[in-house]
């Protein structure tokens, strides 16, 4: 292993370490807040958050695509030659990221009484629309910010700014939720304080980090010498990096967008009700999928840190040693997916009732959990094709997949209500897997094992799954709480998986690669 590597790893294994603990917390902050919600609003009311968060996503995305992917990967190589030219393409990062999002921001704040009307169907979520749309500017610096902080492995910055956030979110919402707003059960004005907390939450995030960029500048210009570029090169850059990225978002979230609008209705002409419908979709969108992708936050802290890495091996160290670090990303990413979905396929109930009490989650929860591994590797997939220049396709499968979930939504899911969606769902992660995948096998060659990728996570899952429905059969745990029960039978299933799986995974163990290092 060359020496910038070797000396890089352990700087790389601490970022991902620390993004990873900073993700875990944010996360568990992000679900008990769904909680939180769900008991204040209930499932209906979480349908029409999704909505309104539907349509302010759309939004966002404009202000923010590619932005936080570009910077961290152009900084990461513009910063190996010469570190002014990186801090030049912030400053440039910057300036695009808030052009922009103001014209973001005066468009919502334009069109909130159509969305509202139109399109969420609810004329009481427009002050909602336009709350959010203030955030949108502060949401863009804050993303070129967090990109800078990647590229320059000062991970604890970006990581911390992000669980900061969730913190002061869910301190306005339960201010506005339970005090200011407590004597009141109007969705819509519920839905207002709600947004107060998101909007609130994305200014502090900004503060936050512009307060650790200005801290650590002095530190960092020290040693930079004058640049090499114009302010016009790096803006080139940077358009030419996030412009394919920050379309296929935009795309891609157009279409999500679509298909979130859109379900409400069609689960309504199926089953008459409204406010039956919005709880259906409340279910899905706003409780399962997240739940789903709560132990993601392990791999999309790895990805975050790999994404500038993995274009520094490219330059570097050369082809090679780049498609080996995508082959064990890879591998990590197949044993968490299938760990995870494993879990939730096993204890579906207890899960379901341990974080959301008295909804029913439970066939929606095993059923998706199915696809749990093909959800997990693809959004890796799409990372790492980004990574080594091949945005664009996944501009396209995501273009195909959403087209064919709309069109399919349309026509049969009214015929089907939510069962039908939920196949949907199932079958359309596994159709984006196999292309990002394919394609990612054309850019590098690494290898999957059948062994460490399929049959031992799988194994171990089944073998683990089974005893712990076992053990909550005995009748200790007859009368137990799901709490109880969903800890017992979780220690369970996490005992016997890594027991099985952790032996063949020691090759990916720093410890063990030091001692191959020094014993060769």
């Amino acid at each position: 292993m060359p020496k910038e590597s070797q000396k890089a790893a352990p700087s790389l294994l601490k970022g991902a370490a620390v993004m990873t603990v900073f993700a875990l917390c944010g996360k568990l902050l992000g679900v008990l807040l769904r909680l939180y919600l769900t008991s204040r609003i209930g499932s209906e009311g979480i349908g029409l958050y999704q909505l309104v968060m539907s349509v302010y996503g759309l939004f966002s995305t404009v202000a923010t695509a590619g932005l936080t992917v570009a910077v961290s990967r152009l900084a990461a190589e513009k910063a190996a030659d010469n570190l002014s030219n990186a801090s030049l393409l912030l400053k440039a990062s910057t300036v695009a990221g808030l052009a922009v999002s103001l014209l973001a921001t005066v468009s919502l704040l334009g069109t909130a009484d159509f969305f509202a009307r139109v399109v969420v169907q609810d004329v009481r979520t427009a002050p909602s629309l336009r709350i959010l749309a203030l955030s949108m500017p502060f949401m863009a610096v804050a993303a070129c910010f967090k990109g800078w902080f990647i590229a320059r492995r000062q991970v604890l910055r970006s990581s911390s700014a992000s669980l900061f956030e969730q913190c002061v979110k869910f301190a306005v919402m339960a201010f506005f939720l339970n005090g200011v707003m407590a004597h009141t059960n109007d969705l819509g004005t519920l839905c207002t304080g709600i947004v107060l907390g998101v909007t609130i939450g994305e200014c502090s995030s900004f503060c936050y980090l512009w307060i650790a960029y200005r801290f650590l500048r002095g530190r960092v210009t020290k040693r930079d010498y004058r640049p090499t570029e114009r302010f016009a090169d790096s803006l080139r850059s940077l358009c030419s990096v996030a412009a394919p990225i920050g379309l296929s978002i935009v795309i891609t979230s157009l279409l999500h967008t679509a298909e979130n609008l859109l379900l409400p209705s069609v689960f309504q002409r199926y089953g008459g009700d409204r406010a039956e419908a919005l709880s259906q979709f409340g279910i899905i969108r706003g409780m399962v999928i997240p739940l789903l992708f709560f132990p993601f936050a392990f791999l999309q802290s790895l990805v975050s840190v790999m994404i500038p890495e993995i274009s520094r091996l490219g330059v570097s160290d050369g082809k090679e040693a780049r498609d080996r670090q995508i082959g064990r990303i890879l591998t990590v990413a197949a044993l968490f997916g299938v760990a995870a979905g494993g879990l939730f396929f096993f204890l579906p109930e207890e899960l379901g009732q341990t974080f959301y009490p008295g909804q029913d989650v439970t066939h929606a929860l095993r059923l998706l959990a199915l696809v749990n591994p093909f959800m997990y590797v693809q959004t890796i997939c799409d990372g790492l094709l980004k990574a080594v220049d091949g945005q664009k396709y996944t501009l396209r499968y995501s273009v195909y997949n959403s087209l064919l979930r709309l069109a399919v939504i349309y026509t049969i899911i009214p015929l089907s209500g939510a069962e039908g969606y939920l196949l949907l769902l199932m079958l359309s992660n596994t159709f984006e897997f196999a292309l990002c995948y394919r394609r990612l096998k054309k850019y590098a060659k690494f290898s999957l094992g059948f062994l460490r990728g399929v049959l031992a996570p799988v194994g171990s899952a089944l073998l683990g799954g089974l005893l712990a429905r076992l053990v909550l059969c005995l009748p200790t745990f007859a009368q137990a709480s799901a709490v109880s029960a969903a800890m017992a039978g979780t220690a369970v299933y996490l005992g016997v998986f890594l027991l099985l799986t952790l032996p063949l995974y020691r090759p990916f163990l720093p410890s063990y690669k030091r001692r191959e290092r020094a014993a060769a």
